[in-house]
């Protein structure tokens, strides 16, 4: 039984390294690609939540920012517990199932044109510079 809790708290710390990990990374693909589009960096790369919005605003706009920040939050419970009353705001399960796997989808699409577009910017900026060389 012991090596059995010593390996599950092992493989409880790896998971949470790996996620701070990819969080630190997330962060600072967003601020860079802030850097890139509006040449500062910005601080809502590093707050979460606001780093969702940033990456749908950066990718296609503020709409998208803002509809994936709806279904993270759709896909999720919130609980409020004032002195002795708690209230449970949620859906229904399988709604928040459902949105959170579209929540999932969308994200990682999001992701995966906002690092293209965050290479193509690249590019146009690289182009940019020879041209004026020349």
């Amino acid at each position: 039984m012991n090596e059995t809790s010593s390996f599950l708290y092992l493989f409880i710390a790896i998971i949470i390294v790996i996620l701070i990990m990819l969080y630190t990374m997330l962060a600072i693909f967003l601020n860079n690609f802030h850097k890139k589009v509006y040449g500062t960096p910005n601080v809502m790369a590093w707050i979460p939540l606001a780093n969702v919005y940033l990456l749908g605003k950066l990718t296609f706009n503020k709409d998208a920012g803002y509809g994936l920040v709806a279904l993270f939050i759709l896909s999720g419970t919130l609980k409020l517990t004032f002195d002795k009353t708690t209230i449970v705001l949620s859906l229904p399960n399988v709604m928040q199932v459902v949105f959170g796997a579209v929540f999932a989808g969308a994200f990682i699409a999001t992701l995966i044109f906002g690092i293209r577009k965050y290479d193509s910017t690249k590019e146009n900026h690289q182009k940019k510079k020879h041209k004026k060389e020349d």
